[in-house]
């Protein structure tokens, strides 16, 4: 019997019942989820040592495994642990630490049982598949996945061993790849749980099902494949022919920025002919390299950056918070339509009200529609959808306002007609409601102002499209209540989103950022460089679209309105380029029209419209066309310039902050770890140095700004290393 004992106890506990069945659970003090750390799994290694004496003992005859969280199993690894592992060789030794413990429970001489009853991901899943049997309950949020590689990795604690040979190779890297978690019908499907059974006879259905093992009536788990997937999984032929489109498929879509999927293709691959112990020798060193890696390091930032941000406001506050048990959204509009459908999506009966029967309509067939395409992806049943839409009530009228506990304005962008909506909703509500504005980039202060009660407003800036779209900024203005705050803040956290806090300014943080990066969208054309170059330069950077291609979508006459207030507020640098205002005089509003930098058919592009040098009145001196490698330059620096000028001004509260809002709000790319780590990379130095070239050549919109002038004097950074 190992000797060795845990430093404390860290949430695992052993009971045996009478019928010398263990149940082993999983409860983390202090902690809404169990993380496997390094210390649950030192008392994982301890626990199963008496578990083998007891088993040797005649004292045991089977083990079920359980989480005494409500809705979770095991969230994985400690992601901070990852973070603070110093180089490839630690992580390999970590991973094969993780391996030698749950290959023990594989070792195990009785038949062990996981009950997966919510959330099971990452090292969660690797556990379970080192069990015998799985057992999944049928309520809405169980999931089962493996999303290492959303973190650079790739599944170290045998994920990559186990998986293809209990589902199949094409359903285990499915999961893998994607990082997207299945739901238990379709885990039951390709055989990653034995059973899936109702969450209200949990219980007594796994009581069930122990007796069933034991009974030897339960018959060998896994997929069983069709023919035409054994003739691809079953031959050599068919192997090689499944990883090569494998890996043609990953390399298209990770575009070369993301190592981990490419590599987790081969490590399946190797490990499928390998003898265990070398095939699990093989994913602890591809583990150990890729967790090492600067791209893995940057995702693990963005990730421990999104769940800090989730503690901005202190956690008595966010206990004594208003409870949203129902919720409004004003504007039925396509952002009115998806906040109301994104509400009620996550099970809180939502009104939502326009002043135009047609305009009512259009907006709940948005939302309609957006449910019907989540249960297309599997996110909910069509149940479930249809039953979710119909927490959504259309109304013409303020019936029922009176008892929300949030009213969320989505209307037009102006001034005028904002604060005499949240005025009229202010008046038909009860006065501890909390009021949100969409606003993207109108004062929020200055709309509070013509409230009875402003201290109950707070901006909750939602991206377009609402769905797919992590982020949402939380204004506050200069009078807003802490417990309205709090109320915002916690109920954007329940729509599963990653709320930012924002100063009160102009384009708040990520439409201020996007502002210079937009504009220099025209001086680059002028400068006698395409469509075509700008757009491939940033999308080569790692940015999810070009620019040309970015304010297609946005709508150029809403980007221009968006500039213009900005630029009357900050200052001539945000003054959009000319050739917008002559593209919209040219009837050209971007996709919305099928016109814009590209033509499009239907929505669909057809490449950049050859027209639009007609349009071109560049000035003199103004052509200073070098190569395309300074496109992205002129862009990015303009976005660190303009990051700095917000620090200055404490937009935020930090570098940190903006970093994880320009990755969930704009897709910077996240394998650069975010705008001001990317920024630390090119060197500070660099970028000011760069901006003084760039404002002798080419105007004062490059000045730079004095805290980067000081940082690069000073050697400074924005970010810190870790």
């Amino acid at each position: 019997m190992d000797s060795r004992r845990p430093s404390e106890n860290v949430g695992l506990s052993l009971e045996v019942d009478r019928d010398h069945v263990g149940w082993l659970v999983f409860d983390q003090p202090g902690s809404a989820v169990n993380l496997l750390s390094a210390a649950m799994m030192e008392q994982l290694d301890h626990t199963l040592s008496e578990l083998e004496s007891r088993i040797a003992n005649g004292q045991l005859v089977a083990l079920v495994i359980r989480s005494g969280k409500e809705g979770s199993f095991i969230a994985g690894a400690d992601v901070r642990e990852i973070a603070a592992l110093p180089n490839a060789a630690a992580a390999t030794a970590a991973s094969a630490e993780g391996q030698r413990i749950f290959r023990r429970l594989e070792r195990l001489r009785v038949p062990t049982i996981a009950v997966v009853d919510g959330i099971c991901v990452g090292g969660g899943t690797e556990l379970i598949l080192h069990c015998d049997h799985r057992i999944a309950s049928d309520r809405s949020w169980t999931r089962i996945g493996s999303p290492e590689v959303r973190l650079g990795i790739l599944p170290g604690f045998g994920g990559c061993v186990k998986l293809p040979r209990l589902c199949g190779i094409q359903n285990a890297l499915s999961i893998i790849l994607t990082g997207r978690p299945v739901r238990p019908r379709r885990a039951r499907r390709i055989g990653l749980v034995d059973r899936v059974v109702e969450h209200g006879r949990l219980d007594a259905e796994v009581s069930a099902f122990v007796a069933e093992v034991l009974a030897g009536s339960v018959p060998p788990g896994g997929v069983r494949l069709t023919f035409s997937h054994r003739l691809l999984e079953g031959t050599a032929t068919g192997r090689s022919i499944l990883f090569r489109m494998a890996r043609r498929r990953t390399a298209a879509e990770t575009r070369g920025f993301y190592p981990a999927p490419i590599r987790a293709i081969e490590v399946v691959r190797q490990a499928l002919g390998l003898p265990p112990d070398e095939a699990y020798a093989t994913e602890a060193a591809a583990l150990g390299e890729l967790a090492a890696s600067e791209t893995s390091r940057n995702l693990v930032r963005v990730f421990l950056l999104g769940q800090g941000a989730k503690r901005a406001v202190p956690a008595a506050d966010l206990e004594a918070r208003r409870p949203v048990h129902r919720a409004a959204v004003l504007g039925a509009g396509v952002m009115g339509g998806a906040i109301a459908e994104l509400i009620a999506a996550h099970e809180v009966p939502v009104l939502l009200k326009d002043i135009d029967q047609g305009a009512l309509d259009s907006g709940l067939r948005h939302a309609s529609s957006l449910l019907k395409k989540a249960a297309s992806r599997g996110v909910f049943t069509e149940e479930e959808a249809s039953l979710r839409f119909a927490l959504i009530t259309g109304t013409l009228d303020y019936e029922g306002f009176d008892e929300t506990d949030v009213a969320i304005e989505a209307v037009v962008e102006l001034m005028p007609v904002k604060q005499q909506v949240l005025r009229d909703v202010e008046g038909r509500t009860d006065e501890s409601t909390v009021l949100a504005t969409n606003t993207s980039s109108l004062s929020v202060s200055e709309m509070a102002s013509k409230l009875d009660r402003p201290e109950r407003l707070v901006g909750l800036h939602f991206f377009n499209p609402v769905h797919k779209m992590p982020l949402v900024e939380v204004v506050t203005s200069d009078r807003t209540a802490s417990d309205a705050l709090a109320t915002v803040f916690g109920f954007a956290l329940d729509l599963g989103k990653t709320p930012v806090i924002v100063a009160d300014r102009p384009g708040f943080l990520v439409n201020r950022l996007l502002g210079p990066y937009l504009n220099e969208v025209g001086h680059l054309l002028e400068d006698e460089y395409s469509v075509q170059e700008i757009d491939a330069a940033l999308t080569a950077f790692g940015m999810p679209m070009g620019p040309c291609r970015l304010l297609d979508e946005i709508g150029l006459d809403i980007a221009l309105h968006a500039s213009r207030e900005m630029a009357a507020a900050l200052g001539p640098r945000l003054e959009p380029s000319g050739l917008i205002d002559r593209m919209i005089e040219d009837g050209r509003l971007g996709r919305k029209n099928d016109r814009g930098f590209y033509l499009y058919d239907g929505g669909k592009s057809k490449g950049p419209d050859p027209t639009l040098s007609r349009l071109m009145q560049s000035e003199v001196g103004s052509r200073v066309k070098v190569g395309s490698q300074e496109i992205a330059k002129r862009c990015l620096y303009l976005m660190v310039n303009e990051a700095a000028l917000a620090l200055e001004e404490q937009i935020v509260a930090g570098a940190d902050e903006v970093d994880l809002a320009m990755v969930m709000g704009t897709g910077f790319p996240p394998f650069r770890g975010g705008l001001l780590r990317w920024a630390d990379a090119e060197g500070v130095k660099t970028i000011h140095q760069g901006l003084a070239g760039y404002l002798e050549a080419l105007g004062k919109r490059f000045s730079p700004a004095p805290l980067l002038g000081k940082m690069a004097e000073q050697d400074q950074t924005f970010t810190h290393s870790s």
